[in-house]
């Protein structure tokens, strides 16, 4: 196990729990978003090929919203699920501590802040579009 106190895991666990259920909610609320919103609702009652356009793009967005509190949803499962292994605080790449501040401000991080750094910057361009 890491050199986090039990006061501290406790702290991190009510941190996560919390920011879990607040991200429950803003998903939930955008999926109810796309599902009961329609084009007449977004576009207007006489939608031109513009109108027709921006409420795809907000329902989309919305869509795209949930998506992602989905996803940062499994990262704080993840991590629940590591302060019961009690392994959290170990960098996933090279196994040193990850300090309590850095767990504080990010209590999903896998990563210790040089690794992350590494990380980072080898794929930061990863997603980025070329031409």
């Amino acid at each position: 196990m890491n050199g986090l106190t039990r006061s501290q895991l406790h702290h991190l666990e009510q941190l996560l729990l919390q920011q879990r259920q607040a991200l429950f909610e803003q998903a939930q609320e955008e999926r109810r978003l796309v599902h009961d919103q329609t084009l007449a609702d977004v576009a207007g009652e006489v939608p031109d090929t513009g109108d027709e356009s921006v409420a795809m793009l907000v329902s989309d967005m919305n869509e795209t919203m949930a998506e992602r509190h989905v996803e940062e949803i499994r990262a704080i499962d993840a991590a629940l699920e590591r302060i019961k292994q009690h392994e959290i605080g170990s960098c996933s790449d090279c196994g040193s501590e990850i300090v309590y501040a850095r767990l504080q401000a990010f209590p999903t991080a896998t990563r210790c802040t040089e690794c992350q750094g590494q990380h980072e910057r080898t794929f930061a361009h990863a997603r980025t579009p070329t031409l």
